[in-house]
């Protein structure tokens, strides 16, 4: 009678723990913040010294690591396997769930991986990931802690979390996919704009890249590097509202047309405004020519109330124009350019970014 109410408030204390991974797993849909979310489960769950997750790619009939936990998991992902070979790729051949108690003893297993990373495998419980009957890739644990063996039951709470598991991936696969493509819709009506003047094809492409490089120095989180980058992208959006006379004169403006060509962040902010998804992204496109003195435009703010990325962009906007040829003047090299961003500290630009991207620049461009 005890060990089958032992065995009975075991039970429940799974069921309990596949109910609280399905809840975690529910609150993201960052694909890498997931993967290292549910490998964390996983190891939680079921006692396990380390874990990773393959998917398939379909054309060369391979499975390969997307995430991997453990010393070695940075090794592990250079590290591909043929379908059908391996632990992993039977597993994903014949969409069964496998327990190999003692991994030397199973004519099926690689020790390519081991090899690789100088990890030790005694045991590995390996699992398909299906999604509407179709499998997309594989989970395992390696090595119960303890020395211990993984056990039928653990295969099935393993099994059970795997389906859960598929279902997020599969979900927070599709997101990264339909983001990827919303980026990518409005890269190319950045670079219809920029291609509308030859010397400032690229130019959005560019800026994105030195905003970047100030943002990781500035130890940015992945979300305020994405809005960074969307705000680099989109910084001159404004200009689809700025006649081609003006956009593609190729001399000096005259006032007149000069004040009009100021217009383009306000246009900016008034085309990417309505957009629910950009909405945050305004007070970045808008204030991308203000000054750190008060003495830009289009509300003269000062200092810190400008809004970050439009500190940042301003620097990498700046740089990228000095550094490229127009029709009234040639391109500076790159030393002239830095020196003349060091000369604007404090007057157009904020001093504490222009250090990070001097440093961020010397580092990648040396």
């Amino acid at each position: 009678m005890k060990s089958k109410i032992s065995e009975l408030k075991k039970k429940i204390k799974n069921l309990e723990s596949l109910i609280d991974a399905s809840l975690v797993f529910s609150s993201t849909l960052d694909i890498d913040a997931l993967l290292d979310i549910i490998l964390q489960k996983a190891e939680e769950l079921m006692d396990a010294e380390a874990s990773s997750v393959f998917r398939i790619d379909e054309e060369k009939n391979e499975l390969y690591f997307i995430t991997a936990r453990g010393e070695k998991g940075k090794e592990v992902k250079e590290i591909r396997i043929p379908m059908g070979k391996g632990i992993v790729g039977w597993v994903a051949q014949h969409k069964k769930p496998l327990l190999v108690p003692d991994v030397t003893k199973d004519p099926r297993w690689f020790s390519g991986v081991d090899k690789k990373t100088k990890f030790v495998t005694r045991s590995i419980l390996a699992v398909p990931l299906m999604v509407k009957g179709k499998i997309i890739g594989v989970a395992e644990v390696l090595n119960k802690r303890g020395n211990k063996k993984f056990t039928k039951e653990d295969l099935e709470v393993y099994s059970a979390l795997a389906n859960q598991m598929a279902i997020a991936i599969e979900n927070a696969s599709l997101y990264k996919e339909l983001d990827e493509l919303f980026l990518s819709s409005i890269r190319a009506i950045v670079e219809a704009i920029d291609a509308k003047d030859p010397y400032t094809k690229g130019h959005s492409a560019r800026v994105v890249e030195y905003a970047l490089l100030i943002g990781e120095g500035m130890k940015l989180d992945k979300e305020g590097l994405k809005d960074l980058e969307l705000s680099a992208v989109l910084h001159d959006v404004g200009k689809i509202g700025i006649p081609d006379r003006i956009l593609s004169k190729p001399g000096l403006l005259n006032s007149e047309e000069y004040n009009y060509m100021k217009r383009h962040p306000e246009f900016g902010a008034e085309i990417v405004g309505p957009i629910k998804k950009l909405k945050n992204l305004v007070p970045n496109i808008l204030h991308h020519h203000e000054k750190y003195d008060g003495t830009g435009y289009p509300m003269g703010l000062k200092g810190k109330n400008i809004p970050m990325g439009a500190r940042v962009i301003a620097i990498a906007d700046s740089f990228d124009a000095m550094t490229s040829d127009r029709p009234y003047r040639p391109k500076m090299q790159t030393d002239e350019a830095i020196a003349e961003i060091k000369k604007n500290r404090r007057t157009q630009f904020d001093p504490e970014i222009v250090d990070i991207f001097i440093k961020a620049l010397q580092k990648h461009f040396p």
